[in-house]
C-alpha cells in the first residue's frame, strides 16, 4: 500500500502572535482543506506526466482528509478483489518488484501454473483486444480466465469453429507442453494460433516513476505557509 504522510499546521508556522494564534484551529483547518485539494491535483498531474495513458480509476485515486490540524494524503484502497490503486501503485513509488496482478493470482489459484509464473499480456498479438488506454480489455481477461477454468482448455485440441484457449504449460494437463510453442497463453482456431499472454519466470521489476512522497512534501512546504497566512488574515477580518 502507498504510504500516508501527515502534516500539522502548527509545526509549519514558527511564530504567531496571541491574536493570530487564537485563530489557528479554525484557520489551520481551512488552510489544510485547501492544501489537500491542491495536493490531489498535483498528484494527478504527476501521474499524467509519468504514466503512459493512465486510466481514470488511477488518476482519481489520490485522497485527502482533514481532522483538526492534521491532513492525511493517501492513495485509494478501494478496488475489486485486491486490485486497488494503493496496492498496484506502491511498486512504482519505491521501485522494485512489480505488483502481482489479479489475473496472475487467478491462474495460479486454478493450478494452471505455479507461483514462479507471471502472466504478461502480449499487447502486440493479433488476438489481443485493446481498450482506449492501450491495455488488454477487461472483458478479454475474463474471457481467457473463464476458458481456462473449463475442461476444453486441457482437451485434445480438435479443430472447430470456435476459439480454444490453452496455457503452455498447463500443470493440470497430461500433455502440458503442446509441441514447440513457447510458454504463454494462447487461443487457437483451425490452424490459427495466437499468443495472448507470455510468461515471465521471474517477478518483473519496475522503476520508481511516481514520486508520491516528494510531491506531497515539496508542494506542502511551498504552498501551506501562504494558505495558512491568508486563512489567518481572513479569520481576523
Amino acid at each position: 500500500m502507498a504510504r500516508t504522510i501527515e502534516f500539522q499546521a502548527d509545526q509549519l508556522i514558527k511564530s504567531l502572535d496571541a491574536l493570530r494564534g487564537a485563530q489557528l484551529p479554525f484557520a489551520g483547518n481551512r488552510a489544510l482543506r485547501q492544501l489537500g485539494f491542491q495536493l490531489r491535483g498535483e498528484l494527478q498531474r504527476e501521474m499524467r506526466d509519468k504514466f503512459q495513458n493512465p486510466v481514470p480509476f488511477t488518476i482519481n485515486s489520490p485522497r485527502y482528509s482533514v481532522d483538526g490540524l492534521e491532513l492525511t494524503v493517501s492513495i485509494s484502497k478501494d478496488g475489486a478483489k485486491g486490485q486497488d490503486p494503493a496496492r498496484y501503485l506502491y511498486p512504482v513509488t519505491e521501485g522494485g518488484p512489480a505488483y502481482t496482478t489479479r489475473f496472475t493470482r487467478a491462474i495460479r489459484a486454478l493450478g494452471v501454473v505455479d507461483a514462479s509464473y507471471y502472466a504478461i499480456p502480449f499487447l502486440q498479438g493479433r488476438g489481443v483486444r485493446l481498450n482506449t488506454y492501450g491495455n488488454m480489455s477487461p472483458g478479454q481477461y475474463q474471457q481467457v480466465l473463464s476458458a481456462l477454468k473449463s475442461d476444453t482448455s486441457r482437451g485434445s485440441g480438435k479443430q472447430g469453429s470456435k476459439w480454444r484457449y490453452f496455457s503452455v504449460p498447463d500443470q493440470r494437463s497430461a500433455k502440458p507442453n503442446r509441441g514447440r510453442l513457447k510458454p504463454g497463453i494462447y487461443r487457437a482456431k483451425s490452424n490459427d494460433v495466437q499468443l495472448l499472454f507470455t510468461y515471465a519466470r521471474k517477478q518483473p521489476n519496475v522503476p520508481a516513476l511516481f514520486d508520491f512522497s516528494g510531491v506531497v512534501e515539496r508542494k506542502s512546504a511551498e504552498i501551506l505557509p501562504s494558505l495558512l497566512s491568508k486563512a489567518l488574515d481572513d479569520a481576523l477580518k
